[in-house]
């Protein structure tokens, strides 16, 4: 009790003396919406973390199929397919291009 009401700034740490009453009352209606409140806010930072988790799971994603489509391009131009600058890459090019490297995009 003596560190919770240190902690919770009721309470001077070199203060040594005994716990009055008011203090022990204060304790018992307080330290549990006081653990409630700490236990939800845990709860909701974990929340956030693993929302940014995956923000950045799927960042990398991203990055990693505009890198994958971008060697397509360049890999069908130079084999000799059509390829546009922007849009889809037709079929035939994917699977030639998945075929030569490996990479299913």
């Amino acid at each position: 009790m003596r560190a919770f009401m240190v902690e919770s700034g009721l309470r001077d740490p070199d203060n040594t003396s005994d716990i009055t009453p008011p203090e022990v009352r204060y304790f018992q209606n307080y330290k549990p919406s006081h653990d409630a409140r700490k236990a939800s806010e845990r709860a909701a930072q974990e929340r956030m973390d693993e929302q940014w988790r995956r923000a950045d799971e799927s960042r990398k994603r991203a990055e990693h199929h505009a890198l994958h489509m971008k060697r397509c391009r360049e890999w069908g131009r130079k084999k000799g397919f059509t390829v546009g600058a922007r849009g889809s890459i037709s079929k035939v090019v994917r699977e030639a291009y998945r075929e030569a490297t490996g990479v299913e995009l």
